[in-house]
């Protein structure tokens, strides 16, 4: 989730979500592979397309597609190979959400609530 979060992050989430907050926030959920936690942003909420292979996804009332903020090439460059997420394991269901978060209280000097990553350059 570079820039966004680094590795050390200290994040405070809100536990109490009952359904797929907006597009943009910041998620805590269950890898629906492997079961572990992970943290990505809301890419597509329910009920939107989202762009796939030659053509489109739908997404259930109940799902969310997720992304990392690296692109492949910044989570290769950096060691990782591509980035996990809803790319290679699809739309996520509800029930795998945790929480969303929605501040950094650590370490100290990075401090703050978190927001959408900023813009590339056009």
């Amino acid at each position: 989730m570079e820039p966004t979060l680094r590795h050390g992050d200290w994040l405070l989430i809100d536990p109490t979500t009952i359904r797929w907050p907006r597009r943009g926030s910041i998620v805590l959920f269950r890898e629906p592979n492997r079961g572990e936690l992970a943290v990505k942003r809301i890419a597509a909420g329910p009920g939107e397309r989202v762009p796939f292979g030659d053509g489109y996804i739908e997404l259930a009332d109940d799902e969310a597609w997720l992304l990392s903020d690296a692109s492949p090439q910044e989570t290769a460059a950096a060691g990782y190979g591509g980035p996990i997420d809803s790319r290679m394991f699809g739309p996520v269901p509800v029930e795998l959400l945790v929480g969303r978060a929605w501040l950094r209280y650590g370490p100290w000097r990075r401090f703050g609530r978190l927001r959408p990553p900023p813009a590339p350059p056009a």
